[in-house]
């Protein structure tokens, strides 16, 4: 009576298989129910906060191209998480402790007399204006420079490469951020 009652197996777990479990056969799955399941389309949709920002992705996408060649658009008001952060970026992997640190500087007002690292690539500033910060690569082998413009709501990081000049990168970027909403 014992040895009867290890064999049988409750109806509930034989639910998607055709054959009963006993020992010494093998169970067929159901297919029929799985080519349903797996011809019913499943719809991915990210929630809002995962979605990126697509105004600035936008300015990003049209400033990036000669004479710069990476950006990033970073909120001033950071959440606690990345994406709160950096809203946008192109051609970047800034990283959250970046950011912060980024942050921290502009708002103490000593941005000018720290080294910053975007990406792990270190910058020094060089050249300080109302709302801009200029500055050249700690690495004079790759060359290159920073400029980071601090908006009302957000802060525009761009990277221009050693073979576009600073005078010329940098007027480019300032006349960008007049022309668009971001100002």
């Amino acid at each position: 009576m014992f040895s009867s009652s290890l064999n049988q197996t409750p109806p509930s777990l034989n639910a998607g298989f055709n054959s009963s479990n006993t020992f010494g056969r093998t169970r067929e799955l159901n297919t029929e129910l799985l080519e349903k399941l797996t011809s019913t389309p499943v719809p991915i949709i990210l929630p809002p906060s995962l979605k990126p920002e697509a105004k600035y992705e936008k300015y990003v996408n049209q400033l990036v191209g000669k004479a710069i060649m990476s950006a990033a658009i970073i909120s001033k008001t950071p959440g606690k998480k990345l994406k709160n952060m950096l809203l946008t970026q192109k051609g970047l992997l800034i990283k959250g402790n970046e950011i912060l640190q980024l942050i921290d500087y502009i708002s103490k007002g000593t941005l000018q007399s720290e080294l910053i690292s975007i990406s792990g690539t270190k910058y020094i500033i060089t050249t300080v204006k109302e709302r801009s910060y200029y500055g050249s690569n700690t690495n004079l082998n790759i060359g290159g420079g920073i400029i980071i413009v601090v908006l009302d709501k957000v802060i525009l990081v761009a990277l221009y490469p050693n073979s576009v000049p600073m005078s010329e990168s940098v007027p480019y970027l300032e006349k960008f951020v007049l022309d668009t909403v971001l100002n």
